[in-house]
């Protein structure tokens, strides 16, 4: 199996925030570590583990897949090199999985409250304190990061029904909100991950509305797209469920959300 696309976790009170300091901390426990059993390893960085070793099975050791299992070419590509220490777990993946490994890595890192960071890419470590900035996508503009809340009400704003109908917010752990609609008229839908490979996606609606008529519509990139009554939103409802994604808070009680059918 080719390897070779590398990833790493760490304790974040042990490592040095400040980019130099922390490459200068990184190179000295690659030189001078050596792997271990997870037992070794910190109690965060063992949580980590536990949390991802079943989709990327360990190459050897007590959590390695048997013989037969091994031999199966779609397991083969998600095998894992670990080498654990104490404060960092260095993983090493085939490239044919690095984006995934990339995204459930780093979802991983932050549900088990240690640190990121990908050797071979050009970003900083990730030490969480916060999942800005967000990725702000639309259908009428080039998507770009973002840290305050102006950018998205300009665009919710600039929404009409010609071209300019939907956009979405993303954080630093995959979870995003998506809006589309357009005048007074909205649906707003969410996916929030519960783990590093699980997430549930959710529509926003009225909790305590009474329908006049079964269904709507809102019109989406020209088409008109069919809904409860009770999930068709108000601009000003629309900007509080934004408002709210981008701030990490519950929004007001007068809204639920509803699972979708995926």
């Amino acid at each position: 199996m080719a390897m070779g696309y590398d990833l790493m976790v760490f304790e974040k009170g042990k490592a040095p925030v400040e980019q130099q300091k922390f490459m200068g901390w990184y190179n000295e426990k690659i030189e001078s570590g050596c792997g271990n059993g997870i037992s070794y390893a910190s109690e965060k960085l063992q949580t980590f583990f536990h949390s991802v070793r079943n989709i990327f099975p360990p190459m050897d050791g007590p959590f390695a897949p048997d013989n037969m299992a091994m031999e199966n070419p779609e397991m083969e590509k998600y095998l894992c090199g670990y080498s654990i220490m104490e404060d960092i777990i260095y993983l090493t993946f085939s490239y044919s999985v690095s984006r995934f490994a990339y995204d459930v890595i780093k979802r991983a890192a932050y549900f088990a409250d240690v640190g990121f960071f990908e050797p071979s890419g050009k970003g900083m470590p990730m030490f969480f304190d916060s999942l800005f900035p967000m990725l702000l996508e639309g259908e009428w503009f080039h998507p770009r990061y973002i840290d305050n809340f102006e950018s998205v009400s300009e665009k919710l704003d600039d929404m009409d029904k010609n071209g300019h109908s939907y956009f979405y917010i993303t954080d630093q752990v995959g979870n995003y909100i998506q809006i589309g609609g357009y005048g007074d008229s909205y649906t707003v839908e969410k996916r929030i991950y519960t783990s590093p490979a699980a997430y549930v996606h959710t529509k926003a609606q009225y909790s305590d509305m009474e329908i006049v008529s079964e269904e709507g519509a809102v019109t989406i990139a020209g088409n008109p797209v069919r809904l409860k009554q009770s999930q068709i939103l108000t601009k000003d409802v629309a900007r509080q469920l934004l408002l709210s994604f981008f701030q990490s808070v519950e929004f007001m009680d007068s809204i639920e959300w509803a699972g979708m059918d995926l």
